[in-house]
């Protein structure tokens, strides 16, 4: 019995961490992705990435006369409910001259769970 719970558990879980875009239960709607530094480090090379999940991010979107905020896991991923309609987007890290959160504003589809994936711009040279 606990077997079974755990694999339906499993299933749901999997059906909804899925890429592309479904409908949100109860005419949701909201956003998920990742949010990546770039560059993470000030020397890059073809052996490592340049850029790097933003592990504890917070992103706040505000539109539609309110301000909702979600933070990222240990893997940059983050998911928000928000209602349909544009939203400027912004990070909460500090930022140096050149860096910033790409890109500063998404529309989120009526009744729809969308992925949108930012990038923040270290601001490292």
């Amino acid at each position: 019995m606990i077997a079974r719970i755990l694999l339906v558990l499993a299933a749901g879980f999997a059906l909804t961490s899925c890429g592309s875009a479904g409908t949100v239960a109860a005419g949701g709607s909201g956003l998920h992705g990742t949010v990546r530094i770039a560059p993470a480090t000030p020397v890059c090379s073809s052996a490592s990435s340049c850029s790097k999940p933003a592990r504890g991010f917070r992103l706040v979107f505000a539109g539609n006369g309110r301000t909702v905020t979600a933070t990222t896991d240990a893997h940059g991923r983050y998911r928000v409910r928000l209602p349909g309609g544009h939203y400027a987007v912004r990070g909460t890290r500090a930022t140096l001259p050149k860096s910033g959160l790409q890109p500063k504003a998404v529309t989120v589809p009526d009744g729809k769970l969308a992925k949108r994936d930012f990038v923040f711009d270290s601001g490292i040279r």
